[in-house]
């Protein structure tokens, strides 16, 4: 808010004048497109599940997905509401290990996309992207993903310290136990390669419609914003947004946006007003999330 002016009265003036011309219609367009984006992520993860003969239907899916939006609002970034979306699709399936390793794979995934769309986006407008906040998040989702990716197809390391600390108490031995449950469940996508391109490739379509998503969201505050600006901005926005130092990405969303935008040449005050505008749609599917929670927590797979 500091950089967007809005401790000043000019700055309060602009971010205001900004507000009001807002567009009725594309703000409508907005808001679809939204939806088609939380649809297209919840068909990739119906999919997966699908893969491995969990029986849910695509809309139980979908209102799984929406269910875990609703927690991520004041959960840190989305971990928490992945862990809520799992447990519900475990109980329904009565496959609790499979349902979190379904989201796990739909997660990992979309980083790994994410990643390169932001590392390409970073490579073309180098002169623009080569600042601190910018590459530590490159670096630290780079190593974290080399780091899951290793202890994944390489377990030697998870092993390791399973046989020093499973035997010091029944607890770490119960505990222990559900992560190798959890490794062998995530271990059966090896054998599925046609999962996973089709995870990956529909990860590339659903940034496509994201980084469409925040144009159309900064169109309804200024016409003069060029897609190819967004195709740049939104991966690195999204990137930054996904690191675990917020709960309901509070203040890191507003950060991502503002200084992003800022990059590509903006105002401050249209970052911040693309947003608060984002964070509404995400508190109106948080909503839907939580009005669905307790029509489907109670129905249970025979």
């Amino acid at each position: 808010m500091y950089q967007a002016g809005l401790f000043s009265v000019d700055g309060q003036q602009a971010f205001l004048a900004l507000i009001k011309q807002a567009s009725l219609p594309l703000l409508v367009l907005s808001v679809l497109v939204g939806i088609a984006v939380n649809m297209v992520s919840a068909f990739k993860w119906y999919v997966i599940t699908q893969s491995q003969g969990i029986t849910a239907g695509y809309w139980r899916i979908f209102a799984y997905y929406v269910v875990g939006q609703f927690y991520n609002m004041f959960l840190p970034t989305s971990v928490g509401g992945d862990v809520v979306r799992s447990y519900e699709l475990g109980k329904f399936s009565g496959r609790q290990a499979d349902s979190l390793a379904s989201v796990f794979v739909e997660r990992y995934t979309g980083v790994v996309v994410l990643l390169v769309c932001a590392g390409l986006a970073v490579l073309a407008q180098l002169s623009r992207f080569y600042v601190d906040f910018v590459i530590i998040s490159l670096v630290l989702f780079t190593l974290a993903l080399l780091l899951l990716g290793w202890l994944v197809f390489d377990p030697r390391l998870y092993k390791w310290v399973e046989n020093k600390l499973a035997n010091k108490s029944s607890l770490l031995k119960s505990l222990f136990q559900k992560v190798d449950k959890l490794f062998l469940a995530v271990g059966a996508y090896r054998s599925q390669p046609r999962v996973l391109i089709l995870a990956l490739l529909n990860s590339v379509l659903f940034y496509f419609i994201a980084v469409v998503n925040v144009y159309v969201t900064a169109q309804v505050f200024s016409s003069e914003v060029e897609f190819w600006h967004m195709l740049l901005a939104a991966p690195i926005i999204m990137l930054i947004m996904n690191l675990p130092i917020s709960f309901g990405n509070i203040g890191l969303m507003e950060f991502a946006y503002t200084n992003v935008f800022m990059l590509m040449g903006y105002g401050a005050e249209l970052g911040l007003s693309v947003a608060l505008l984002m964070r509404l749609k995400s508190f109106v599917d948080g909503a839907v999330g939580g009005v669905l929670h307790p029509l489907f927590v109670t129905q249970k797979h025979e």
